[in-house]
């Protein structure tokens, strides 16, 4: 198999919490991409945002990508965009991104949707491919930053923001 036959995209369920943290928090040691989870934070995710998986024909979960909804602003932000080491190149985190672009679309009509994205991450061209251009953090509503120094932070390490309209 190749492509896109070793994997599928779905909804998350807490059946797929600890896979996914084991995943994000792997990551996160590995490189610093993405911030740690628990799952605490995942059942909020499921409960109250989007949460995908993209999981082998054997279950195996290979990829997650959620999405936020910000309620004073009402922008999403996405999410914790991993995929497996071992599965990277397969188009995953396009099958993550489209797919999450698309719920998004179905839930909440056409809200702003906002990534910060690590200067060393590698998702840049994905998140242009799906319109999102990259953006200043002056532009960003404070709503954003309300929930603590980590995001004000990201402009201080570099991250980069990406803004769909």
């Amino acid at each position: 198999m190749s492509g896109r036959d070793e994997f599928s995209v779905s909804m998350a369920t807490m059946a797929d919490a600890d896979a996914i943290v084991a995943l994000v928090n792997a990551e996160s040691e590995r490189s610093g991409a993405v911030l740690t989870i628990d799952t605490a934070k995942i059942a909020e995710w499921i409960k109250h945002g989007i949460c995908l998986v993209a999981r082998t024909p054997d279950g195996k979960v290979v990829g997650h990508l959620a999405a936020h909804r910000w309620s004073g602003c009402g922008w999403v932000e996405l999410r914790s965009s991993v995929v497996d080491p071992e599965f990277r190149g397969r188009g995953i985190s396009s099958a993550l991104t489209s797919m999450i672009i698309s719920e998004i679309k179905a839930r909440y009509g056409s809200p702003t949707i906002v990534a910060f994205t690590n200067k060393a991450g590698t998702g840049h061209g994905i998140l242009e491919a799906v319109g999102m251009d990259e953006a200043e953090y002056d532009s960003l509503p404070e709503e954003l930053f309300s929930i603590g120094p980590a995001y004000r932070g990201k402009k201080e390490y570099g991250y980069r923001v990406y803004v769909r309209q």
